[in-house]
């Protein structure tokens, strides 16, 4: 995890004891006139939601294979809502099931999986990735900043992200980065959120969250006690989310206004 205000200390290890809530309720009750008021600090997830899978770097691991893959664009986008269906937490720890998740990319880009899953592994090593930057990505951090709104990440990773952060031109933009990979709680578990928030001496009443997954960010943002919300790039979510957002520009907008 890295911090960059000093004289705020993150303490590992120690969860957050907020009581899980249900979807679209808080202690304060998220509804429309909570989210009236600015929040004091912003929390990112990463991949989907800031950065995207390089499908350059991915496509040319592919024509090494002497695979041409059709729009790898939009066979990313298309796999990335599997995340609140095939692919949400009840199908069990993410090492079981991300090679299938990688197929899946495979088959809407006309690619065999396993031949995507080999050519994933070679795009992925050593660089991570995810670290193409989402349109309005910068922008929305740099607004947010210069209007006194703390931002950091909290991301399911596997101790890269802040690397792929920084190649994507975003990493300085944040007060925290957390990655799972490194404190070793991931989301849907909501402590994955106290070492932001203790980092930026922060309350979760006083805390967005801004994820592209209902089933891992929504949740375990609201289990935490802070104001969640989602971010439909493409216009494929079909899981129902009160606060969702079709754009960073969007969002912008809803924080600052």
């Amino acid at each position: 995890m890295r911090r960059r205000r000093p004289g705020r200390r993150a303490h590992p290890r120690d969860p957050l004891t907020q009581t899980r809530r249900s979807l679209g309720s808080s202690p304060h009750g998220h509804g429309s006139e909570d989210v009236r008021v600015r929040p004091a600090g912003v929390l990112f997830d990463a991949g989907g939601t800031l950065v995207q899978v390089h499908t350059e770097r991915l496509a040319e691991a592919l024509r090494k294979r002497g695979h041409d893959p059709h729009d790898l664009d939009d066979a990313f986008w298309k796999t990335l809502v599997l995340l609140d269906h095939e692919f949400a937490p009840e199908a069990g720890v993410w090492e079981d099931w991300f090679p299938r998740w990688i197929g899946r990319i495979g088959a809407h880009g006309g690619v065999p999986e396993d031949v995507m899953l080999d050519a994933w592994r070679e795009a992925d090593d050593p660089l991570f990735l995810w670290d193409r930057p989402i349109a309005g990505a910068a922008e929305c951090l740099t607004a947010l900043r210069a209007h006194g709104v703390a931002v950091g990440v909290v991301s399911n990773a596997d101790g890269r992200v802040e690397a792929a952060l920084e190649r994507a031109g975003l990493a300085h933009l944040f007060d925290v980065i957390v990655d799972s990979g490194i404190v070793g709680v991931a989301k849907p578990d909501p402590a994955i959120f106290g070492f932001a928030l203790r980092a930026l001496g922060l309350s979760p009443a006083e805390t967005w969250y801004l994820g592209d997954t209902v089933a891992y960010d929504a949740v375990a943002a609201e289990a935490a006690g802070l104001t969640a919300w989602v971010v439909d790039h493409r216009g494929l979510h079909t899981v129902e989310y009160p606060r969702r957002v079709s754009s960073l520009g969007e969002f912008t907008e809803r924080v600052l206004r």
